[in-house]
């Protein structure tokens, strides 16, 4: 059996649909359905129960491709190895991050790697849902937040983050400047749609003593942490932000960290940015330059 016909029909289950598939790869959609259809054909079950609107996995279909991907992944990890033992790291490696992490902090480390590298291709799925690595084909995540749980992947952290409540000079100018965390009370906030994010801003001193809650009177709540920093940019208030959305703000004075003695955090002060993996036996060459070239940029 022709493995593309199981490739494009694993493609079609992660992506939801012929036509979402059809635009990851390129492909016609008629052509994406003709090979699906062919898969369907030649094991005699129907993998997807199709209707107007949505499209799902039969049981059979689940059963099938579950089995499956296992050997496609060992068929392809034994390609690669072959392939490595005899020329430079090559093939499609595809990375998962938020939006804002990936076009704040990814995106600029890319240049050196694809000119070191230019065999590698790259694929970045930039959302903010959290995908699931076996699950959609994902070789690398980076995320953000406390230790990840120990489980199937492996954790590796890239950096510590850290945020700071920031404003612009104009909005400053116009509203004045807090002095203490408590006077954030008195200031338009600008809030993340996080919960933490909303009403758990905390307040530690760099020099030492106990946690203090304090946030601001929330006039805007944003769901995207990139408008986030443009509305604190457009002086419309104060912003918790991470520290990687907002470094080249701060040197340049667009924005002014409004504690800068201060430890601040929405939840938990241990937040970092970690890369994330599938463990198995065989790690590609392109997976273990591209986690290199992260952990070097992280330090």
């Amino acid at each position: 059996m022709d493995d593309q016909l199981i490739r494009t029909t694993l493609r079609v289950a992660r992506e939801g649909s012929f036509a979402a598939a059809a635009r990851v790869t390129g492909v016609d959609p008629s052509s994406i359905s003709r090979q699906v259809a062919a898969l369907e054909q030649a094991l005699g079950i129907r993998v997807f129960e199709r209707t107007t609107r949505r499209l799902t996995l039969t049981e059979a279909g689940r059963i099938y491709l579950d089995r499956v991907t296992a050997a496609l992944d060992a068929i392809d990890e034994a390609a690669d190895a072959a392939r490595e033992a005899m020329s430079e790291p090559s093939g499609r490696l595809r990375v998962t991050a938020s939006v804002a992490f990936g076009e704040r902090w990814l995106v600029p480390k890319l240049t050196e790697f694809r000119a070191k590298y230019p065999q590698i291709e790259l694929e970045l799925r930039l959302t903010d849902r959290v995908m699931d690595l076996s699950g959609e084909g994902i070789d690398l995540a980076l995320r953000l937040g406390p230790p990840p749980e120990r489980g199937a992947m492996v954790a590796a952290k890239l950096f510590d983050t850290s945020y700071r409540v920031v404003a612009s000079p104009q909005y400053l100018a116009r509203a004045g400047r807090p002095q203490t965390p408590a006077d954030l009370q008195h200031h338009d906030g600008l809030l993340f749609d996080l919960p933490a994010f909303q009403n758990n801003w905390s307040f530690r001193a760099r020099a030492g003593g106990p946690v203090v809650p304090a946030a601001p009177r929330a006039v805007m709540t944003i769901s995207n942490a990139l408008a986030l920093r443009r509305a604190a940019l457009c002086h419309l208030g104060v912003a918790l932000l991470a520290d990687w959305t907002i470094d080249a703000d701060l040197r340049s004075g667009a924005l002014i960290d409004l504690f800068p003695h201060h430890t601040v955090s929405a939840g938990q002060f241990n937040s970092a940015a970690w890369i994330l993996y599938v463990s198995r036996d065989y790690v590609p060459a392109r997976l273990r330059v591209f986690i290199d070239h992260l952990k070097q940029k992280g330090r």
